[in-house]
């Protein structure tokens, strides 16, 4: 069993390496690939949450500004209590937003796996689909989480397949030996009993006993 790793950075990786040769064509590769990377186009993974982080700290920090001068030039009190409360729906805002690109992006390219594998599996070969060193199931997918999420689809090919395969190959086609061996003929028997030529019974005769001589030319001199 061996297995060639797709990284995800911005699209998934759509170099052809030797490890694919006799398991994948090149247009098959790039037709699989291309899948893939249109399904993350359409439904771009959220990316870092360091990145979520910062702007919703922007948010927070606007919020404050803007509050704050609000409570000073109207003087009003309740102002400043609903600061609390918009940085509790903003954050719970950005954690669903979060959330749910990202459950689209790896529902969406499990879904891919799992129709390539319901039709590639008989020829030996399987997707997976990887975060974090983990193995994305339907059950997993809100399981898994992290600072930064890093994606890739393994393809696995199995070896036992090929084997079959070209046992299969050497099986039905012939060798070289057997193609260029030519049989050699057989021995010509002469009817020493037919002696006129002109005897429209001597292409009837019976078959020579098996212990009847071998055709020869002295014989036919011989009876001449």
């Amino acid at each position: 069993m061996k297995s060639v790793r797709l990284s995800f950075r911005r699209k998934f990786d759509d170099q052809y390496t030797f490890d694919l040769q006799n398991n994948l064509s090149i247009h098959d590769f790039h037709s699989i690939v291309g899948l893939f990377n249109q399904a993350a186009r359409l439904r771009a993974p959220p990316g870092p949450k360091i990145f979520w982080f910062g702007t919703l700290f922007t948010m927070w920090m606007t919020a404050a500004t803007s509050f704050y001068l609000l409570w000073i030039h109207l003087n009003n009190p309740y102002i400043l209590v609903a600061l609390p409360a918009f940085i509790i729906i903003s954050s719970l805002f950005m954690i669903w937003l979060h959330r749910s690109r990202r459950t689209k992006f790896e529902k969406n390219i499990l879904e891919i796996c799992c129709r390539l594998n319901a039709t590639e599996n008989i020829r030996g070969i399987n997707f997976r689909f990887i975060k974090n060193g983990h193995d994305v199931t339907p059950y997993r997918i809100q399981s898994l989480s992290g600072l930064k999420a890093s994606y890739a689809i393994d393809i696995e090919f199995d070896d036992r397949f090929n084997a079959l395969k070209s046992r299969q190959f050497n099986r039905r086609s012939p060798s070289e030996d057997d193609i260029g061996y030519i049989p050699p003929p057989k021995s010509a028997y002469f009817n020493q009993y037919v002696v006129d030529e002109k005897d429209d019974n001597c292409m009837f005769q019976s078959p020579p006993p098996s212990w009847s001589p071998p055709y020869s030319e002295k014989s036919v001199h011989h009876l001449v």
